[in-house]
């Protein structure tokens, strides 16, 4: 079946081109960490002027039935750890957590106790922060402490 006029693919090409063209000139606005040419409400964003904006594709999501890596020929298959010696390092691991959870409490009793009262207001935000930090750093911790099986007692 042929077109009886010669405009139908050069047409057709020109039309696809000016769209295209138009879609490329629409505004792009930032809104947060949010990046859109149709927001919300376009006062609370900043218009961007001609830059182009890069999407960078996330990661694959490993399938979850996957095998483990096989061992190369030639090799034995690794050592399973002992019970005790397990125990002996998940010890090990907690007391480290422990340690550091209570540097984190100085730290922080540090912070609040030598609070800086007539200095300027970059330093009291920089103070701020260290202490929001610090309370982080606790919280942060607390957390690997409680995921952590309890510690074995020794007889």
């Amino acid at each position: 079946m042929q077109q009886k006029d010669g405009l139908g693919r050069p047409f057709f090409f020109l039309l696809t081109l000016f769209a295209g063209a138009t879609l490329a000139q629409q505004p792009v606005y930032r809104c947060g960490q949010e990046y859109t040419n149709a927001p919300l409400d376009a006062s609370r964003c900043e218009r961007l002027s001609g830059q182009a904006v890069t999407v960078i594709p996330g990661t694959r999501v490993q399938a979850v039935g996957v095998a483990p890596a096989a061992v190369p020929a030639g090799q034995p298959p690794p050592a399973k750890v002992e019970v005790g010696q397990q125990k002996q390092r998940d010890d090990i691991a907690r007391a480290i957590v422990l340690a550091e959870l209570d540097k984190a409490r100085q730290r922080h009793a540090a912070l609040l106790r030598d609070h800086p009262r007539e200095q300027g207001k970059t330093d009291d935000a920089q103070h701020k922060a260290a202490v929001d930090r610090a309370r982080r750093d606790i919280d942060s911790l607390q957390r690997e402490l409680d995921r952590r099986p309890p510690a074995t007692v020794q007889p």
